[in-house]
């Protein structure tokens, strides 16, 4: 087994103990973003328990995957090297998945977003997950609904709905057919679609372009890792050497100067 080069191992190690960290910070942040949505919202929805469990699985395997990797290069073994050379792998394909699914998402249009985030039912009958995130939409962006402003709300009109005294009568707010013991009710005009929109997309490029950085940096690794592996099963060829006892038969000859 051939020797590795010094600089080689170095930049390997130096790497895995910066992806490390990297994964570390990512799981403390997962667990903060975990404990702060438990606190705010007593349900979890489906995708967002799969969320969490796939973030959790990806900083736990860039951690062990960086271990692994440290051990095969501190003892000299390959085996190590390849499995963390396929998980470090893995762990990219889901960076390239997300990656890409996010650029693709950059371009999409209004109409198709209406389509696909358009709530399937009436919000008031939406978990307390989603009523919450519109009820702080309405709040801050002073909007209604979806896409058809109150009607979206179904039988039940939340107050981030309702028009404040200072706007009253103002065309920021429109007039409903229906009135509570505080008498006719006045609501936002502008749905909540326009607001959102961009967001979205922003959301998406700042997703694509973290997901690219972390693919560019994750996919160093699994190289350094195969130039390690070829350089181990590298025969190191070593010249005989032959020993005798016997005196060399060669013959010298005195060179002198002329006179």
């Amino acid at each position: 087994m051939a020797a590795v080069s010094t600089c080689l191992k170095k930049t390997f190690i130096v790497v895995n103990v910066i992806t490390g960290l990297l994964g570390t910070i990512w799981l403390a942040l997962t667990l903060f973003l975990h404990g702060r949505h438990h606190q705010v919202y007593e349900s979890y929805e489906p995708g967002t328990i799969v969320g969490f469990s796939v973030t959790y699985a990806v900083g736990v395997g860039i951690v062990v995957m960086g271990a692994v990797g440290l051990y095969g290069i501190f003892k000299k073994k390959q085996w190590p090297l390849i499995v963390f050379s396929v998980g470090r792998f893995l762990v990219s394909l889901l960076f390239l998945g997300a990656a890409v699914s996010s650029a693709i998402a950059i371009n999409m249009t209004e109409e198709h977003a209406k389509v696909v985030f358009k709530p399937e039912l009436p919000l008031d009958q939406e978990s307390d997950v989603i009523q919450s995130q519109f009820d702080a939409f309405q709040y801050m962006y002073q909007c209604c609904g979806f896409l058809n402003g109150a009607s979206d709300w179904g039988d039940t009109i939340p107050k981030s709905c309702r028009c404040p005294q200072l706007l009253e009568n103002t065309t920021v707010c429109i007039n409903l057919n229906v009135t509570d013991i505080s008498g006719e009710i006045q609501v936002y005009r502008q749905p909540c679609f326009p607001y959102l929109f961009p967001i979205w997309i922003m959301g998406f490029k700042v997703m694509t372009a973290i997901a690219f950085i972390c693919l560019l940096y994750l996919v160093v690794g699994p190289i350094l890792s195969s130039v390690i592996l070829c350089q181990m099963r590298r025969t190191r060829i070593t010249p005989p050497v032959t020993f005798t006892t016997h005196s060399s038969d060669a013959k010298y000859t005195e060179l002198g100067c002329a006179s």
